[in-house]
């Protein structure tokens, strides 16, 4: 009996916008704050959309497929822009008829969600007070919007992904000389290991969370071959992250547009060679722990 998890979790992408809506809405149902939690489900879902869009067409979703309002800012319902994420990959599906009526029916979902969130506080005021949503409610929401997110992941990877292969963020690609240390979820660790380098890809549900690069017979010295170091470490990353500076003597920042997500790279010296540990890092939690003290 094959148990293996085929779903995945949205918050695994290591997307910045989509781990802090995915954060929120978690951290609000454990505090049986169920109106807001099924707020932030349908927030979730509209971060996605905004998320994949961008990532296919580089273009705002809002701007190219919304209308702008009395204020002058572009806007798109939540509905519009499910439907018009999810024609990105129309072409790539089997068959075009049941794409539409899998769009229609996702979007109904979608739809429902905005029903019941408009029963919570956090939807908009009110003369009389508001009932929200009960806990079972709420779960419906969110497992929903988390599903829906996850698929339009899922589709944007397989489909149109914008970066190369193996790059943090990204599904590992095996290759023959990996070795693989996961579990049924494809959970766990790929190497690579020769007598020069050790490569050490760090997985969750089959997607790249972190990398371990040691170079095991090289000198390396960080004034000498700074920009050889950021070289490595960009083959690991998104194609559009930029080196943003340095935060210690030993960390290296980089960031992504595209991803809207921060990544380091933390330098030890074996002398001779050395390990680069090349991970995503929540650039506001960082700076309350680190940089307030």
């Amino acid at each position: 009996m094959n148990l293996q998890d085929f779903r995945t979790r949205a918050d695994v992408f290591l997307v910045g916008g989509i781990q802090e809506k995915f954060i929120e809405m978690t951290t609000k149902y454990n505090e049986d704050n169920y109106g807001d939690a099924v707020a932030m489900a349908k927030t979730l879902v509209e971060s996605t959309c905004a998320y994949v869009y961008h990532a296919v067409t580089n273009k705002e979703i809002e701007e190219d497929k919304g209308h702008v309002q009395v204020t002058g800012n572009y806007t798109i319902g939540m509905y519009a822009a499910v439907r018009e994420t999810l024609r990105l990959f129309a072409a790539q599906l089997p068959n075009f008829e049941q794409t539409e009526k899998i769009a229609t029916t996702t979007c109904d979902l979608v739809q429902s969600i905005a029903d019941l969130r408009n029963s919570a506080a956090a939807a908009h005021g009110g003369r009389k007070r508001s009932i929200p949503p009960a806990k079972l409610e709420a779960l419906l929401a969110i497992e929903i919007s988390e599903d829906l997110a996850a698929t339009l992941l899922l589709m944007l990877h397989k489909y149109q992904y914008p970066d190369d292969s193996n790059v943090i963020g990204s599904f590992i690609e095996k290759t023959d000389d990996m070795k693989s240390y996961v579990d049924v979820n494809d959970s766990g660790r790929y190497v690579v290991d020769s007598p020069y380098f050790n490569i050490g890809y760090t997985v969750i549900q089959s997607i790249i969370q972190s990398v371990d690069y040691e170079a095991k017979k090289l000198p390396m010295n960080q004034n000498i071959d700074a920009e050889h170091i950021k070289d490595i470490v960009m083959d690991y990353l998104p194609k559009d992250a930029k080196f943003e500076g340095m935060e210690s003597a030993q960390m290296y920042k980089f960031y992504s547009e595209v991803h809207d997500t921060h990544y380091s790279a933390i330098f030890t010296d074996l002398n001779p060679g050395m390990v680069l540990t090349i991970s995503s890092f929540d650039e506001t939690l960082y700076n309350a722990r680190f940089l307030d003290k």
